[in-house]
């Protein structure tokens, strides 16, 4: 049976040697076409090719149209349209960024009309968002930019015979948001029963990778707290603070 050989030419191999004494270089390598490392380095720092890599930081300024860039700490994809770059596409998870945080202690005040954070003890999944666990536990970080969605509830408890307020707002990078706080009027103490509401809403926030979003609040009575409520047969436990965060 006839065998078929590709077409191809063979090249006369090359001794990778000094053209001078004959001798290999200890501080050269060469190729089968006795090119040198310095023709290597020169590729990889040629702008004209097509796909390259590296952290963000490190992409060119310009390139050639249609060159692409993998950002190896954005996991992203650049295109060079002639005029800019901008994001293709995601290598993980094709743009999307979230996270899902909890807390099962009780929080409590220390002072009146004061702001305080709330933190959170559990992470429930996360892609790209952390949150600075054993520090203040409440930073809550993005590695990407663009509009995230953060919603958030919690279980008050008052166990004062009035009726109490508390204010809740986020901070953007230590500062707080303009506009974001909302006022909760929380039930009276009714007999035995200390009273209870579970308020929560959303903010759209337009961040940048490294941002970072806290949770704030402020009673009028120390009596009012965020509340953890262990299981019972009938029921699951109840957290005393959640928040969800989503690239939009």
């Amino acid at each position: 049976m006839p065998v078929l050989l590709p077409r191809h030419s063979l090249k006369t191999f090359t001794s990778p040697v000094n053209s001078g004494t004959g001798l290999i270089d200890a501080n050269i390598v060469r190729t089968n076409d006795n090119l040198t490392g310095v023709t290597f380095n020169a590729h990889d720092a040629d702008t004209s090719i097509h796909v390259q890599s590296g952290v963000l930081a490190s992409r060119p300024a310009t390139a050639t149209e249609g060159s692409m860039y993998v950002g190896t700490d954005t996991a992203l994809i650049y295109l060079y349209t002639g005029g800019a770059w901008i994001t293709i596409g995601d290598t993980g998870q094709t743009g999307r960024r979230w996270g899902a945080f909890q807390d099962f202690t009780d929080q409590s005040h220390t002072a009146i009309n004061t702001a305080k954070l709330i933190t959170f003890d559990t992470i429930d999944t996360a892609y790209g968002v952390t949150i600075d666990a054993g520090l203040t536990n409440s930073k809550i970080t993005v590695n990407q930019a663009g509009v995230y969605n953060f919603q958030w509830s919690g279980q008050f408890t008052n166990a004062d015979t009035q009726i109490q307020e508390v204010n809740i707002w986020i901070a953007k990078n230590g500062t707080a948001v303009l506009g974001s706080n909302g006022v909760v009027s929380v039930p009276e103490k009714h007999g035995s029963v200390n009273g209870h509401v579970l308020p929560g809403w959303n903010y759209y926030v337009d961040m940048a990778a490294g941002d970072y979003l806290q949770l704030y609040w402020e009673v009028t009575d120390l009596d009012v707290t965020l509340e953890f409520l262990p299981a019972t047969a009938v029921h699951p436990s109840t957290a005393s603070v959640i928040c969800t965060i989503a690239k939009v």
